[in-house]
């Protein structure tokens, strides 16, 4: 255990010789391999499930889900008479792909699909009775809200008063009761139990889609067309990632086979995305978070929130292009936005002092609502403390919050909103928004601190503690290595990427790179071999400005991921470094 330049304290998993032994000789496997699959399944069993996972295996019975049937016959019943169905859809990645896997689904029957998906500026987040109206005029008998709508009681209210069936298909925590004039699929509500409250509701959605295509089979629909599901899990796999839910059970196989789709490059949008950016490698769980994500998000965070579903929607080429092109401008719009919404948001935590409280609660009338969220995760990650920002909409402030391990924020704003601190709000454990008055600010700032202070020993025991999983030299990275690691992907939450400890290198030629010159470059070496790392937003913690100041006279052992990358056609190896420690002495 070390106390290093971030103050965590460096731990190795604890490992099961026995355990490892047992999936070497089973499975004909390396050591480190052996060692790395030990510390992610529990069951000798499970090994050949979690390198290769099928949907055949991981599918449940979708019937486990609350209102599962009624949605699927109440869809079949606007199949049959060819009613109009209207989706109301999040404008983030995930409320994004639902919408287009829906749509693209019901296409198949000639159904007139509209869809909506409100403008996060002007309408905020979730549905809003100005599209409910829209909606009616447009003869829609039947409205499909999707990532949204669980807790928005109100514009339920209205949907019903204006005669129109409902369905929720949504992944937001609820403590409370809905209509029973309502069909709701959600494994995050109260009367719930089917256990897979791990969902982004595109998972939901294709799962809603299996079961819908098992009906449409049996029925005597005449004009059915035969539709490949497995084709959607591109869209599936995107929104899985970048919703950041556990890579576990069946997000695991979503992933792990959307993976494959999307190397085929069958979605017209996203192909065309990658060839507008020259991104001519095979795509992986990285590419998905960091590239493709923040291009589709972007229409929802700076320009109009429809792009995004428009473009994965898109059969023709022209139109494709065009909307990949205004996505690429609008995410380096929002890079610019970001980052200036952060450093002031860097310098007001600094003036008031806000870093001496356990929770981070800022707000400025005149920033952009569109960031937050992403300002909010780079300040969670900067002071490691729960955050929330807000901005003013209108007369009413706006914003996101973010969390570190520990602190439930879906929980918080379910309190805070049956205290009726706030307007609206919900969201998950490690994200959500909320909606609140300005009189009432000062209240939740002091409710916010109250929450935190009374989970925060849960809290700082997930978080002082870095693991890691093998103590390697840089001689070991080579390509059986990274072959070895990538076999056990993909990566993310629930199944965090293997961790390497490695001592005593030395540190050259440091150099601040990036649009922002933010990240900090250089290459380490322990005189047999030399390998590029980079630190990302560097400059903004003690690792980076420590290695800036320090790193001709002393040794640095480090915790990092291993990977290989391509830039400009050439291969290279490199390490991406989460902590360090600095010493004057070898370790």
């Amino acid at each position: 255990m070390r106390n290093s330049l971030l103050g965590k304290n460096w731990i190795k998993k604890e490992l099961d010789s026995r355990f490892i032994l047992n999936i070497s000789q089973k499975y004909f496997l390396s050591k480190i391999a052996s060692n790395l699959l030990s510390t992610r399944t529990s069951k000798i069993t499970e090994i050949k499930n979690f390198l290769e996972p099928t949907m055949d295996f991981c599918m449940p019975d979708p019937l486990i889900f609350n209102d599962m049937e009624k949605a699927g016959n109440r869809i079949l019943k606007a199949i049959k008479n060819k009613e109009k169905i209207a989706v109301i859809g999040d404008y983030d990645v995930d409320g994004l792909t639902s919408t287009v896997l829906l749509k693209k689904y019901l296409k198949n029957f000639n159904i007139d699909v509209f869809t909506y998906i409100p403008d996060r500026i002007t309408e905020g987040y979730g549905p809003n009775k100005k599209a409910i109206d829209i909606i009616k005029s447009k003869k829609n008998t039947l409205l499909i809200m999707l990532d949204c709508g669980t807790n928005y009681h109100e514009v339920i209210s209205y949907v019903l008063k204006n005669k129109i069936d409902l369905i929720i298909i949504d992944h937001h925590k609820s403590n409370e009761k809905h209509s029973n004039e309502i069909i709701i699929i959600n494994p995050n509500i109260v009367f719930d139990d089917s256990g897979y409250n791990f969902l982004c509701t595109a998972g939901l959605v294709f799962i809603f889609l299996s079961y819908l295509e098992k009906l449409v089979k049996k029925s005597n629909i005449s004009d059915q067309k035969s539709e490949n599901l497995m084709t959607f899990l591109d869209l599936v796999a995107l929104a899985t990632v970048c919703d950041v839910v556990p890579l576990i059970d069946i997000n695991r196989a979503f992933v792990y086979q959307g993976l494959k789709i999307f190397s085929k490059r069958s979605n017209l949008g996203l192909k065309t995305l990658s060839d507008e950016n020259q991104l001519s490698k095979k795509p992986d769980e990285e590419d998905l978070g960091f590239f493709f994500g923040p291009r589709i998000n972007a229409g929802g965070r700076v320009g109009k929130s429809d792009i995004g579903e428009k473009l994965l929607s898109s059969n023709n080429e022209d139109s494709a292009e065009i909307l990949a092109k205004q996505l690429n401008t609008l995410n380096y719009q929002r890079k610019l936005i970001e980052d200036n919404v952060y450093e002031e948001s860097v310098k007001k935590i600094i003036e008031d002092k806000r870093f001496k409280y356990n929770s981070l609660f800022i707000f400025n009338e005149n920033w952009h609502e569109g960031v937050l969220g992403i300002v909010a995760s780079r300040l969670k990650e900067k002071f490691n403390k729960p955050v929330i920002i807000l901005t003013k909409n209108k007369q009413i402030f706006k914003g996101s919050c973010r969390s570190i391990p520990g602190i439930d924020l879906g929980v918080f704003i379910l309190k805070a909103k049956k205290k009726e601190i706030i307007i609206n709000g919900g969201g998950h454990e490690m994200a959500a928004g909320l909606s609140i008055k300005r009189e009432n600010l000062k209240l939740f700032s002091d409710f916010f601190e109250d929450f935190v202070n009374n989970n925060k020993d849960i809290s700082k025991e997930h978080n002082k503690n870095l693991f890691f999983d093998e103590t390697i030299s840089l001689n070991a990275i080579n390509d059986e290595l990274i072959e070895t690691i990538d076999n056990i992907g993909p990566y993310g939450l629930g199944n965090p990427k293997p961790r390497f400890l490695f001592n005593n290198v030395k540190i050259i030629k440091p150099v601040l790179v990036g649009e922002t010159k933010k990240h900090l470059s250089f290459f380490v070496s322990d005189g047999i071999k030399t390998i590029k790392a980079i630190i990302f937003y560097g400059l903004d913690n003690a690792l980076g400005k420590s290695i800036l100041s320090n790193y001709k006279k002393e040794f640095f052992s480090f915790i990092g991921f291993v990977k290989k990358s391509v830039w400009k056609n050439k291969v290279y190896f490199e390490t991406i470094i989460e902590d360090g420690i600095l010493s004057n002495d070898r370790i």
